[in-house]
């Protein structure tokens, strides 16, 4: 597969392997990616335990694995995220796993915040939310598609909870969140990627 992609020149990208093990090696040593402060190291100590879960129990839909396995074309897909970002170490994980399973796809993750300018193009509502997947064709470099920072599905019930909860505090909000997450099991992101990866064929 052409692996080369201008949107990547320069800038550290990592396998998700790579990713994986940054993130649990920074956990164990009180770190974090992006900017330091306690509130994201502890949320990177969270986020491991979330990755090593995930790795052990994403089992891909026998519908999504099917459009896997029938993509007719190289891709390559690079996703913007932080080692504290709790919505990417709920769908991170996820879209490795999808892309694990076909030799079509090459997942490069590269960190928000030493990429200004790479995440300035993608942003959501005006904001620098993440995760971020951006789709390309592996051999002309056109882009396809942008996925992100949630699951359809998370992103509607975050709507519904702003709504009916205006006043609740940023914790109430997360806990709510990755309880979501926990319910769903991966569900909502692979109803996501069916589609997508039907419209990137």
């Amino acid at each position: 597969m052409i692996c080369s992609l201008s949107i990547l020149d320069g800038v550290t990208s990592y396998s998700y392997k790579e990713y994986a093990d940054l993130a649990i090696h920074l956990a164990e040593i009180g770190g974090t990616t992006g900017e330091l402060s306690i509130s994201h190291i502890e949320a990177t100590k969270i986020n491991a335990q979330r990755i090593k879960r995930l790795n052990k129990q994403i089992t891909i839909n026998p519908d999504l694995l099917e459009e896997i396995n029938s993509l007719n074309r190289d891709l390559i897909w690079v996703v913007i995220t932080e080692a504290w970002c709790g919505d990417g170490a709920q769908c991170i994980p996820v879209i490795a796993a999808i892309a694990e399973k076909t030799d079509k796809i090459t997942l490069q993750i590269i960190m928000r915040d030493d990429n200004p300018a790479i995440m300035d193009r993608y942003l959501t509502n005006n904001a620098r939310s993440i995760p971020k997947l951006i789709a390309f064709d592996a051999h002309s470099g056109s882009e396809l598609g942008v996925w992100g920072s949630r699951p359809e599905k998370i992103q509607e019930m975050v709507v519904e909870f702003k709504t009916k909860h205006p006043q609740a505090n940023k914790d109430e909000f997360h806990e709510n969140l990755h309880l979501w997450y926990a319910k769903d099991r991966t569900q909502a992101i692979q109803i996501d990627f069916l589609r997508l990866l039907r419209e990137w064929k």
